[in-house]
């Protein structure tokens, strides 16, 4: 017997910390959860900061899946992040945006997985750090995984790293190529395989920036290797 959706939608939507009683609460507003979180000193001043990724409770965003491979039940309930500097008071909200991370599922492609699961939101070494992880269980053997690192400057975070890997779960090929936004240097890796031993091939670019790219103004959803992406950050 199948668990009726409103059932399911229950489970789905309850909060992640029960009472909502975590110590983040009060940034989390009503008809959200937290469900990620990370500390660490993002401004260098000594104190700790906190990202927070929430998740809309939306019962309304919750698809059936009848016709295609992947969950059955599809969450499309947007994610929210949050910074919040440490003060020697408390915390202060330094950013907060909802159209940035991916939701839990896509309704035109059921069959991917999340793309914060193997990724996610961390600090690292003083920056925000951003990874996405592209996985499906049909359609496709390509596994894409990329890195986006953003260092503060005052209130906004500045793209300075774009990393990605690019690989076959069929053929073991793979690609790599990183992106120094502060030195405008380009590195790619080719010939690379992960089931046999293979001798890669390294070659530089030097690129020619014409502006700086923002965590608040920015997509994370575009194609780099595209070389049609002329008006977001790929280019």
């Amino acid at each position: 017997m199948k668990t009726p959706l409103i059932l399911l939608l229950f489970f789905l939507t309850a909060p992640a910390f029960a009472g909502d009683t975590h110590p983040f609460a009060e940034w989390i507003p009503e008809g959200w959860k937290l469900i990620a979180h990370t500390s660490g000193d993002l401004n260098r001043d000594g104190l700790e900061d906190v990202a927070l990724v929430a998740e809309r409770t939306d019962p309304a965003k919750y698809r059936q899946n009848r016709e295609s491979p992947g969950a059955s039940v599809l969450n499309l309930n947007p994610r929210r992040l949050i910074i919040l500097f440490g003060t020697p008071g408390g915390f202060r909200k330094i950013f907060g945006r909802d159209d940035l991370l991916p939701s839990e599922h896509d309704e035109e492609v059921p069959c991917l997985a999340d793309r914060l699961d193997g990724g996610g939101v961390s600090i690292k070494r003083g920056n925000l750090v951003i990874e996405l992880h592209t996985w499906l269980s049909c359609g496709s053997y390509g596994v894409t995984h990329e890195t986006f690192t953003f260092r503060p400057e005052g209130a906004r975070f500045r793209l300075i790293g774009y990393d990605r890997s690019e690989f076959s779960r069929s053929s073991g090929e793979q690609s790599d190529f990183s992106i120094n936004y502060l030195t405008e240097r380009k590195k790619i890796t080719t010939e690379l395989n992960a089931f046999s031993d293979s001798k890669p091939n390294v070659s530089w670019e030097k690129l020619s920036l014409q502006r700086r790219f923002y965590l608040d103004d920015m997509s994370l959803d575009c194609d780099p290797t595209d070389p049609g992406n002329r008006n977001n950050w790929c280019r």
